[in-house]
């Protein structure tokens, strides 16, 4: 560890100590209750730890140490976090995600749409359909997933038409890149775990459900509109570069193997999978089928199934290597504290009540609206997304509920978790950001700028837009 993170995780650890002699003994420093002081302790030192530290093993500790919080027991925060229907959920989709992971699926579905007529016929439409197959893949792939298969494409696109690293059009392309896949992480819950944790949370919270259909009917044309205007503005920065290009077929999606009887199952059985989170929410069927059960058939079936003496998934190696641990751990931590939290008997309403609250009463309703939608995506911009998605989603449900807040706090979850998928003007905001930076296609100053703008436009949009559409289709 560097001095700093040594320095804040000893203050992290000194303030959940201060907040277990307090309960102890019975204290009631600044005049709160013992309970209401250990929760905001374990939340302050675990929020402090999760930005500056480490989100795997900190998490671990949340959990813990909330164990020490009267009037709960380490058996409920373990229900509530590891055994969360929304910690299984994700854990059992990684599994299955891992396996279509392993084949060239993606690559061959790239190759058919970037070598059709449409496409080859001009360099705007090729640019086009190469974005647009971005986003519809990256609403069904883990965004990070998506981009590490998608950036050697995009290096032979930039080849392709004499870009360079230092040209300007190259950096905006780039860009377009990864924000077209945050955009499509944002406009579905299918496979990211950003807005399944902003529903499981406000599920948490109130035993009231949201379904996935629900969510994209109101994410998906908020998160086109987003994607129009990135188009736009890629073709106005652009436009001069790419007129006079030539399409020629991508050694990238050369020479792709045959489909095998393997990739074929793997295929349906995971698309089996996205239709059992979908189609019985439209024959009002769902509430049979819980949501945690289609990836752990589709696991289950992807185990029994062999294909030339091998199973089409080995569970060993998908535990290993394709379930993101951190962030399940982080997802754990977070449902169990914003339960915690939003705990009447442990009294942070009363907290909430007393400070914060009067404050965001003071606001009109929009202005409640724009406060934590803007407070979501600015920053997710700069900090962990699971750490933005977990903090405002579970300040906002507690001041929801202390209050009373005349909005529909379902709604603003959905979108807190839609902004918490909205990466893209900084190196922090996402490891692919990052690598993108660091490749030296595109620069932090070109990254801040184009994600400052489109960063605005989201806002805008989930505020005038996508929230009443959302209101008006849970209403």
């Amino acid at each position: 560890m560097t001095r700093t993170k040594k320095s804040i995780t000893f203050f992290s650890l000194c303030l959940i100590l201060l907040g277990y002699i307090n309960t102890h003994y019975h204290w009631q420093l600044f005049g709160i209750q013992p309970a209401s002081f250990m929760a905001l302790s374990v939340f302050v030192a675990s929020l402090c730890l999760w930005l500056f530290v480490s989100i795997d093993w900190s998490s671990l500790l949340c959990i813990v140490s909330l164990s020490l919080v009267p009037t709960i027991s380490l058996n409920q925060i373990l229900e509530k976090s590891f055994g969360n229907s929304t910690f299984i959920f994700l854990l059992f989709t990684f599994i299955s995600t891992y396996a279509i992971n392993q084949t060239v699926f993606l690559k061959r579905v790239i190759a058919k749409i970037l070598m059709s007529r449409f496409a080859r016929s001009h360099p705007t439409r090729f640019i086009f359909t190469f974005l647009t197959s971005v986003l519809v893949l990256s609403s069904i792939i883990s965004p990070t997933v998506m981009f590490m298969f998608v950036f050697p494409i995009y290096e032979e696109i930039c080849l392709q038409f004499g870009l360079e690293k230092q040209d300007k059009a190259a950096s905006y392309l780039l860009i377009a890149v990864f924000s077209t896949i945050a955009i499509g992480c944002a406009m579905t819950p299918i496979n990211h775990v950003f807005a399944i944790t902003a529903m499981g949370l406000f599920t948490s919270a109130t035993h009231i459900s949201i379904t996935n259909s629900q969510y994209m009917s109101m994410a998906i044309p908020t998160g086109l509109l987003l994607y129009g205007i990135l188009l736009l503005s890629v073709h106005h920065l652009c436009k001069q570069s790419f007129s006079t290009k030539t399409i020629h077929t991508l050694d990238t999606l050369k020479h792709l193997p045959n489909q095998t009887k393997r990739e074929t199952w793997i295929v349906i059985l995971f698309f089996m999978m996205i239709s059992l989170w979908i189609l019985p929410e439209f024959f009002g069927v769902s509430k049979y089928i819980s949501i945690v059960l289609p990836p752990m058939l589709t696991t289950i079936a992807m185990c029994m199934i062999h294909i030339e003496g091998k199973p089409l998934l080995n569970l060993s190696d998908a535990l290993t290597k394709g379930v993101h641990w951190q962030s399940l751990f982080l997802v754990g931590a977070t449902l169990v504290l914003g339960s915690v939290l939003s705990d009447a008997k442990v009294g942070v309403i009363d907290l909430l009540n007393t400070y914060m609250t009067p404050f965001v009463l003071s606001l009109s309703p929009m202005f409640m609206i724009l406060f934590f939608i803007a407070w979501a995506g600015i920053q997710t911009n700069f900090t962990s997304n699971l750490v933005t998605v977990s903090v405002v989603t579970t300040l906002a449900i507690t001041i929801w509920q202390s209050a009373h807040l005349p909005i529909n706090m379902g709604v603003l979850a959905c979108f807190i978790g839609f902004m918490s998928s909205l990466a893209f003007a900084t190196a922090p905001a996402m490891p692919y950001v990052a690598i993108s930076i660091g490749s030296g296609w595109t620069t932090s100053k070109d990254t801040f700028l184009f994600g400052t703008w489109l960063l605005f436009w989201s806002i805008v949009l989930a505020v005038l837009i996508g929230y009443p559409l959302g209101a008006w289709i849970l209403s």
